[in-house]
Order: structure tokens, then sequence, then C-alpha cells
């Protein structure tokens, strides 16, 4: 019997094209699968190289400032990481007092809306003050993990200090050695691409410190002069927050909604949430572009994708260093792009 003729049987080129396309495609998904499962597994140390990064990023100015004066580099970055130090620990101690002080408050205020929002709609509702203010009676089984968990925060926040310190202190020699490994145009795109990656998250840095500062002043003093108890542990919470872009701002305004809802009534309620919402729109719209002279190459968008995929991924963490990230490899690759004439990545 003859054998077919296989030419007949040959498959259309686009079906071709798609599976060849699809088989890459399968490969990137299982390689960034891989890599995913790679950072759950090593999250403590990533997230200590990365706080590093951005603690080097932030006190970079000030530290090449010193060095250009006679200032040892190795003095200057001690001095910046030590004040860096002092500012983490004094205000994240000062905002834990003053948070935990009047936690029970806080849970009293959140309890009363549950009960008041159940009466409305004439449903049950969960205990909000239970989810502020968690359960007490712990035993010892339960404070095992707790304290793992402070363990660990406690050697990251070293770690982290650490390698800011050694970043400041040998940053440009390890970047010359990186440099090192390449050669002609592509060491000139690297090093275009780092640099604008570097810039970029120092500016996001310390531009996203200013907005929230500037949320938390405006609406704590709007919170007090509408009268709304707990005024400055809520300004102290947007504060700490707004680190978390998007999400994190929204929760805190909602928190203080909530706050003003269930000890004064709708109306101041409806007025906190205008205040909320005017003081978040200005700090977007005109204090954040001011004071990052727009170099946060991404959108809302992508911000809110990556704060998500971080808080996924890393919990918290993630949700706090992905931005950053994101903004810096979309910074580097903008950069590289530009510097080979902005061609098109497919086609033309």
């Amino acid at each position: 019997m003859p054998r077919p003729d296989l030419d007949d049987r040959a498959a259309p080129a686009w079906l071709v094209r798609a599976a060849a396309v699809g088989g890459r495609l399968l490969v990137l998904a299982v390689l960034v699968w891989l890599l995913a499962g790679f950072a759950v597994k090593l999250t403590l140390v990533l997230v200590a190289v990365l706080t590093g990064l951005l603690l080097a990023g932030v006190a970079a100015p000030a530290v090449g400032w010193a060095s250009r004066r006679g200032v040892p580099r190795w003095v200057s970055a001690g001095a910046a990481v030590l004040l860096l130090l002092v500012v983490l620990v004094g205000a994240g101690l000062g905002l834990a007092a003053r948070i935990a002080s009047q936690l029970p408050q806080l849970r009293d205020a959140l309890d009363r809306v549950s009960t008041q929002l159940s009466e409305r709609f004439g449903t049950s509702m969960p205990s909000l003050g239970d989810v502020v203010g968690g359960q007490g009676g712990a035993g010892v089984t339960e404070l095992i993990g707790p304290a793992r968990t402070l363990l660990e925060v406690a050697l990251g926040v070293f770690l982290a200090l650490a390698l800011a310190f050694l970043f400041l202190t040998s940053g440009p020699g390890m970047w010359r050695w990186l440099l090192g490994k390449f050669g002609g145009t592509v060491r000139e795109d690297v090093d275009a691409g780092g640099r604008a990656a570097w810039g970029t998250v120092g500016a996001y840095v310390r531009g996203l410190t200013l907005v929230a500062l500037f949320d938390a002043v405006g609406i704590g003093l709007g919170l007090l002069l509408l009268g709304v108890p707990l005024a400055l542990t809520l300004a102290a919470l947007q504060f700490v927050a707004s680190y978390i872009p998007t999400i994190g701002a929204f929760l805190a305004g909602a928190v203080a909604v909530l706050v003003a809802y269930g000890a004064s009534g709708l109306g101041t309620a409806a007025l906190v949430l205008g205040l909320v919402v005017l003081v978040q729109q200005i700090g977007n719209d005109v204090v954040e572009p001011y004071v990052m002279k727009n170099r946060l190459p991404i959108n809302a968008a992508v911000v809110l994708i990556a704060v998500t995929a971080g808080g996924l991924l890393w919990g918290l963490a993630g949700a706090l260093l992905f931005v950053p990230l994101v903004a810096a490899v979309s910074a580097a690759g903008h950069e590289v792009w530009t510097r080979h004439g902005s061609r098109p990545i497919a086609g033309g």
C-alpha cells in the first residue's frame, strides 16, 4: 500500500506559528512558576535585599554629598544607616504604643458600627472589633507563631540595614564589577538601565513618604476639627497604610469613616468620607507628581496589579515592595528601549 504524501497533510502556516508561540509561552510560564516558588522559599532573604536596596536608594544622595566633601564613605554610610534605624525604630515604637493604647477604644467603636449596621439592615454582621483587636486569652502554643514572626522581622530588619550599609559603601565597586562582565553596547545599556532604575527607586520612596505625611496630616487635622475620636491614631494609621499604594490608603480611610459613623452618625461619616477623598486626591494629583517629578513610570492599573501580586506572593512585605520593584524594572526597560530608538518590540 503506497504511503500518503506527508506534504498534502502539512499543517497551515498560522497553526505552525501559533504552536511555536504557544510553546515558548508555555516554557516562559513554567519558568515564572518555578521562580515564584523559589522566591517564596527565600522570602526573608529577598525581602531583606530589596529593602536594603530601597533604604540605600533613599540615603544615597546624602552619602554622595558627604563623600564629595571629604567625609569617608563608610562614615557617611554608617551615619545614614544609623539615622534610618533611629527613625524607623522610633517611629515604629511610637506609633505602635499609641495605637496599642487606644486599640480598645477603636475596637469598641467598630463594634458599635457592626451593631448599628446589623440593626439597620436586619442582618447579622461580623464583629469588626474582633478583626482589629483580636481575641484575648492566648495560650503558650498560640504565642509561638507571633514570637517566630517577630524574630523573623527582627532578623530581616538587621539584614536589610546591614545590606544597606554595604550597598552604600561598596555599591559603586559592585556596579563596576557587574558592568565588567559585559562589553560594547550591552554594557552601555546595562549601565543606563541600572542608573534609571536606581534613580526611580530613590525618588519613589522619598516621594511616597512625603505623600503619606501629607495624607496623614491633612486627614488628622480634619478629623480633629470634626471632633472624631481617635483622630491622631487614625492619622498614624493613614501614614503607615499609605506605604501600600492605593489599597492601604483606601483601607485606612474606610476605618476613619467607620469610626466617625459609630461615634457621631451618618452625617459626620459623610463629611469624613469627603475629607478622605479630597485629601487623597490632592496627594495623588498634586503632591505626588511634584515630589516624584513624574519619575514613576507605571500607571494606577499596574500599581494595583503589583500590590495584589506582591501581597499574594509575599504578604505585607510584597505589597510594600512590588510597586518600587516594578517601577525600577519599567524605568530600566524604557531607558534601554529609548536608547535603541524606541523601535517596535515586534513587527515593523
